[in-house]
């Protein structure tokens, strides 16, 4: 899923021409999502730490607005905001292959259940760590110059 989630992205940024106002540093960017990707792994055996990640992701990231232009009129967004709408519809989606069968959790084996809510907070830290990583290699690529 995080790579459907990194081609979105990709496609996303391609499309509707994306720039990003009010970026923080790269290094504080990268460092979150680095402990956003460690709190993935560890959570089982040290604690969960999305709540204090997520928290200090909103201050990182409150001034960062994303401007798109779908059909040739440039639009504006709060990063945060997009964040949480697109972690929203995964977990929707999530819901909806769970629902038909597509897969399903341990906990739906007997009887279909929503898929905790708690998902939804996972999925937006996901698409910020991969958020992250594809505005490094865009600002990498753009100081590149290849000769022609």
């Amino acid at each position: 899923m995080y790579a459907a989630v990194g081609s979105y992205i990709i496609q996303a940024w391609r499309l509707f021409d994306l720039r990003i106002e009010h970026h923080p540093p790269f290094w504080m960017g990268a460092l979150i999502a680095s402990l956003i990707y460690l709190n993935f792994f560890t959570h089982h055996y040290i604690g969960d730490y999305r709540w204090y990640l997520a928290a200090c992701a909103l201050g990182l990231y409150a001034r960062t607005t994303v401007l798109f232009r779908p059909r040739h009129v440039d639009r504006r967004m709060p990063l945060l905001l997009a964040l949480i709408l697109i972690g929203f519809f995964i977990w929707l989606a999530e819901n909806i292959n769970t629902f038909f069968g597509i897969w399903r959790y341990p906990n739906q084996m007997g009887a279909w259940s929503v898929v905790h809510v708690g998902k939804w907070s996972s999925w937006a830290l996901l698409v910020l760590m991969t958020f992250t990583i594809v505005a490094h290699l865009k600002h990498i690529k753009a100081s590149i110059r290849v000769p022609e």
